[in-house]
């Protein structure tokens, strides 16, 4: 490729040298610092930018370059290599297949802890920090992320510094050749200098199909449909349901409603500077799950000992026994339980009780 440029004071055309990568990882740091220079869209239309991004995301089968998220909650896979490593050809292939393979068998809550591990922040936080969209939504995201993880519904790029025709032939066969849950495509990153001035021309390779969205069955629940699917499978739960959607809005919390394919929900967030805190969440299969594992990422409930403290408080309704080690996961109680409106009270009390906590902070 021969490229040329001028500015406008000189006249004439001047060649722009070709500016190599000294190594592979010149191009992981590149893509890692600036995942937006990926396009997306043309390898998964409706995907939008790549917001965040860490490197070298350990597995038990090797370490992942770039691992990638959109702000809707797509996952990209992307490995890098030089045209002069001659695994630029096939042995990537089965080598980026492993590690999506190693991914599609972690929970959200595997991944999230991992990134914590690398970062210090959870992955909720880093793509809200990078996706600058005030309508931003983490239960949705979340959700999003889950479904992904759920079916393998991965973006697997293959980042290069030049296209060669055997891998080129190699990603038109994988989108040829049926239709795959997750997006394959090679990405040519060609870069160029002339004096002081750095150019990159990236080349999207593929994908013949790909997947507009994270490819689930899922469904937008609303008020309608999450108490007509409780009041079908427990007739007796619904109005606790309902109380608990009041007490809710009475506290003008923001109300996220699910998307599962399975059991519907709705989740009452508390947004206090600038950080949304989830409080729990109510599903139709007739629970309400307890959000322990995300009051950890926040203040003021980091310490195994605040968090002890919520636990207590909820151990004292009765029927309700959340074991010691339920501080660091999402344990659920029947909304059954919550019928008898001294408990219902109870547990609202708990809430409200954190709520001012939060305040605090």
């Amino acid at each position: 490729m021969k490229i040329l440029m001028r500015d406008d004071k000189n006249k004439k055309w001047e060649p722009v040298e070709s500016n190599a990568y000294g190594a592979e990882t010149e191009l992981q740091e590149l893509l890692a610092t600036s995942p937006d220079v990926i396009s997306m869209d043309e390898i998964r239309p409706g995907a939008g930018p790549l917001v965040a991004a860490v490197r070298e995301f350990y597995l038990p089968v090797g370490a992942i370059d770039i691992l990638a998220f959109t702000a809707r909650g797509d996952i990209a896979i992307i490995e890098c290599k030089l045209a002069k490593n001659t695994q630029a050809k096939r042995e990537v292939i089965g080598q980026i297949l492993d590690y999506a393979a190693h991914v599609w068998d972690m929970s959200y809550e595997e991944l999230d802890q991992s990134i914590q591990n690398m970062t210090n922040r959870s992955l909720a936080d880093l793509v809200h920090e990078q996706s600058n969209d005030p309508e931003w939504d983490e239960e949705e995201f979340r959700a999003n992320v889950n479904l992904a993880l759920d079916r393998g519904n991965f973006i697997l790029t293959i980042a290069v510094n030049e296209i060669n025709e055997e891998l080129n032939r190699i990603v038109r066969y994988v989108n040829s050749a049926g239709s795959p849950a997750f997006s394959f495509a090679a990405l040519e990153m060609r870069r160029f200098q002339k004096s002081k001035t750095e150019m990159l021309v990236p080349h999207v390779f593929g994908p013949a199909h790909t997947p507009s969205k994270p490819a689930s069955k899922s469904q937008r629940w609303n008020e309608e449909s999450l108490f007509d699917a409780l009041r079908a499978r427990e007739p007796l739960s619904e109005p606790v349901a309902r109380q608990i959607l009041g007490w809710a809005r009475s506290r003008h919390l923001r109300i996220t409603w699910g998307q599962g394919s399975l059991y519907g929900s709705f989740v009452p967030v508390f947004h206090h500077n600038g950080r949304d805190h989830a409080l729990f969440a109510v599903y139709t299969n007739c629970v309400i799950e307890t959000y322990f594992y995300w009051y950890q990422q926040k203040p003021p409930f980091e310490s195994e000992e605040s968090r002890l403290g919520i636990l207590q408080r909820l151990n004292d309704i009765e029927g309700v026994s959340i074991p010691a080690d339920g501080i660091k996961k999402r344990p659920s109680i029947r909304l059954s339980i919550l019928q008898k409106q001294t408990a219902l009270d109870q547990l609202l009390a708990v809430f409200d009780w954190m709520i001012e906590e939060i305040k605090k902070t």
